[in-house]
């Protein structure tokens, strides 16, 4: 019995495919029950917008968990993968740690492994194996991200220049402008947001698009874009990130500030003109400023990963092994309850038969126990240090022949 992968995911499968393979609650359960009908006891089911998932211990089932993805959509068959044994496993404990995510060293997904585990649990399908190799994934994981902080190196030009910005003192409790309302702004935003600004401003071209970020950012205050330096006026912080051909912010039209003035020029081409970052109190970041820390960051986290691959590389291990005693546990205390037995009968009949004091009976028992011990001692031990599972299998085999075992089952 191996564990088992299959799914699909970000790294070969387009979004529009994913959202089609991808599961609700109710219809994982529905997969669990169909899983377990071919023959899978064992079986989760893991769906986030970027991945979907089933893993599964079983001997049958795996040709049903393809079947689960190919029959919602039959599109899916070049991208959709298939793992086992060991394979099967780092994958899981990569996934868990964030190795596997679009964003590296993401933290949602770690929340979503769990919620897997425990919707198999709910459903009945969570045995000792499936449920050891999931807590493993989560302990391995939850050690990676605590030992190497991956996710906290950013390597978006956004979320490094707001770092500058938060590192120069320029954004805690003070009020901050974005010029533009596309996707870099609502970055801007919401990065701007996070790190404490006091306020926060738009000005954009588009009324429409800017306006919509009230529903993410309640109280921005929207601003028309011919209003940019009336607002630069009152804030402290600036960025601007617009799909602008020329500069939307120039020097001769550009404020003089009160104070320190911080700029965040996201665009490319430039949308601050560069005098403005000659001016006293004035500093300026930019996209070529910023791209130096991207690369050293991006450096920085390849690094990281290869320790974090490292550190789950010896967990699977740890677990793999664990899973090959699991595979010989039914033989060894099929041996321990023959020792207990023989040892029980011999005691017995000794006692019987000899007039013992309670001391000698204590002495008598002590002796044969350990010489019963000693008998299954060995094939214990033998047992337990098998790891390829043919082998094991043969053992098991030859196990059952020499104490009959097959005969008392037929």
């Amino acid at each position: 019995m191996q564990f088992f992968a299959c799914g699909v995911s970000f790294r070969e499968t387009p979004l529009a495919l994913r959202a089609r393979a991808s599961f609700t609650d109710t219809q994982k359960l529905e997969a669990i029950d169909r899983l377990a009908a071919a023959g899978a006891a064992q079986a989760a089911v893991l769906s986030t917008c970027n991945r979907s998932e089933i893993y599964l211990f079983a001997g049958e089932g795996e040709e049903a968990a393809r079947a689960l993805f190919l029959e919602r959509e039959p599109a899916l068959a070049p991208t959709l993968f298939s793992l086992r044994g060991r394979e099967a496993v780092a994958h899981l404990f990569e996934v868990a740690a964030g190795l596997d995510s679009l964003v590296l060293g993401e933290d949602q997904i770690l929340g979503q492994v769990q919620e897997a585990l425990a919707c198999a649990r709910g459903a009945g399908s969570a045995g000792k194996e499936l449920t050891r190799v999931f807590l493993s994934a989560v302990t391995a994981a939850k050690q990676v991200k605590t030992s190497l902080h991956i996710s906290e190196n950013p390597l978006s030009l956004c979320s490094i220049g707001v770092r500058r910005l938060q590192a120069a003192g320029a954004v805690q409790d003070q009020p901050a402008l974005v010029i533009g309302s596309g996707k870099m702004a609502r970055l801007a935003l919401r990065y701007l947001a996070d790190v404490g600004a006091a306020s926060l401003t738009v000005c954009s071209r588009s009324m429409d698009h800017a306006l919509a970020l009230r529903g993410e950012f309640p109280g921005l205050c929207v601003r028309p874009f011919a209003e940019r330096y009336e607002a630069a006026r009152d804030c402290r912080v600036i960025v601007s990130a617009t799909s602008a051909p020329h500069t939307v912010l120039r020097e001769g039209e550009m404020p003089r500030a009160g104070g320190p003035l911080f700029l965040l020029d996201l665009a490319v081409p430039r949308d601050i003109d560069p005098a403005i970052g000659e001016r006293p109190g004035v500093e300026l970041f930019d996209v070529d400023s910023l791209r130096q820390t991207a690369e050293e960051n991006r450096e920085h986290r390849r690094a990281l990963e290869a320790q974090g691959r490292a550190m789950l590389d010896r967990a699977v291990d740890e677990t793999m092994d664990w899973l090959a005693s699991v595979r010989v546990d039914g033989a060894v205390q099929s041996l321990q309850a023959l020792c207990r037995e023989a040892e029980e009968d011999t005691c017995s009949l000794l006692e019987r038969k000899l007039q013992l004091g309670e001391h000698e009976k204590q002495i008598l028992r002590k002796f044969v126990h350990a010489g019963m011990r000693r008998l299954v001692r060995q094939p214990i031990l033998t047992l337990k240090s098998l790891r390829g599972e043919s082998e094991q299998e043969q053992a098991l085999r030859a196990v059952e022949k020499l104490y009959g075992w097959e005969e008392e089952e037929s």
